[in-house]
């Protein structure tokens, strides 16, 4: 394909002291055939400003301000309005290598992919910049391959990639010709997830650019360290959901196991998050409790699952399903304390 347009879309809400980076790196890509759309959802700071700025200064940029739903219905917004070839998500308090378009394009169109997934990096406060690993591992997935292991894979460790939007470019037709979006985060725990099942039930090839062109800003005050009472509750949705949706669409058992272990690192944060709150001590011993002897997580302790785990999360959840609770407060102590 000659020169085609990418869209990319920024959901916005309350980040003015991040935004400007965020928008220049985007600005600034050696690819500039570029279709920015910058999605206010409702901001109460000074960033539907910054975003006019922006769009006065680069005739690329398109600003849509909307009433505040969230950053999955940001994303849809952002969907909706674009008018290219493949189209990126970032978020809008990280930034991203400026060869990230023109290479994650370069690959599509060498592979005929409908996504293309990358590697990223976390940026933290002290100014620590650490690059996740990139395996040695299949780069290129075609037909079932695409269901029967790169879906599973970015679930669990295979890949060393996740389930974030952020760091994957999507064929933009395909994407709007299959009509799925993403899901409220006020929903299901992880729309990013959710929208991976649903979407690459329907792609045909997908690939893996092993570079690091993506930094994650890990701000010490970030929601996701925020202990919130129905954590649990809503991890457990979100396994239903995601049992139900595989079932919907005729996805590979390996896709449920791997589904599962995300379900255990989320269950897992949510242990932590209790550990680090400032609930009394006895509150948290209750809380804890409570999290260990959930019957949805233990009913998913089977040995399938526990064996796609690392080392250590695999210690804690078979001390889990042993009902060793003691054991397992002193390692969430432990981790939380690391």
């Amino acid at each position: 394909m000659l020169n085609p347009l990418v869209s990319v879309v920024i959901p916005i809400y309350n980040v003015e002291d991040y935004l400007d980076k965020c928008i220049e790196s985007v600005v600034c890509q050696t690819y500039s055939n570029l279709e920015i759309i910058l999605v206010d959802d409702g901001a109460t700071d000074s960033c539907p400003q910054i975003c006019d700025k922006w769009s006065i200064k680069d005739s690329r940029i398109k600003v849509v301000h909307k009433k505040n739903a969230g950053l999955g219905m940001a994303r849809n917004t952002g969907i909706d309005n674009a008018n290219g070839d493949y189209i990126l998500f970032f978020d809008s308090d990280d930034t991203v290598d400026k060869d990230t378009v023109r290479k994650c394009l370069d690959c599509a169109e060498a592979t005929g992919a409908s996504v293309v997934a990358f590697y990223g990096c976390d940026v933290f406060d002290d100014g620590r910049v650490i690059k996740k690993d990139i395996p040695d591992c299949k780069r290129v997935f075609v037909g079932e391959e695409v269901q029967n292991e790169f879906l599973p894979g970015l679930f669990s460790y295979t890949f060393g990639l996740g389930v974030s939007s952020c760091m994957k470019m999507f064929n933009l037709k395909v994407l709007k010709a299959s009509s799925v979006r993403f899901k409220s985060e006020r929903e299901i725990i992880s729309e990013d997830a959710f929208f991976a099942m649903e979407f690459f039930s329907e792609v045909s090839v997908a690939a893996i650019l092993p570079e690091c062109l993506y930094y994650y800003y890990k701000r010490c005050n970030s929601l996701t360290k925020t202990y919130k009472a129905d954590r649990m509750q809503k991890n457990n949705i979100f396994l239903s959901r995601c049992l139900d949706c595989i079932r919907e669409k005729h996805l590979p058992a390996k896709v449920s196991h791997h589904i599962t272990v995300r379900y255990h690192l989320y269950s897992f944060e949510a242990m932590k998050q209790i550990q680090m709150s400032d609930l009394p001590k006895s509150e948290k011993k209750e809380k804890l409790l409570k999290a260990f002897s959930d019957e949805v997580l233990l009913s998913t302790l089977n040995k399938e699952v526990l064996s796609l785990h690392s080392k250590s999360l695999r210690l804690f959840f078979s001390l889990l399903k042993l009902r060793m609770y003691g054991i397992c407060r002193l390692l969430i102590k432990i981790k939380v304390k690391g």
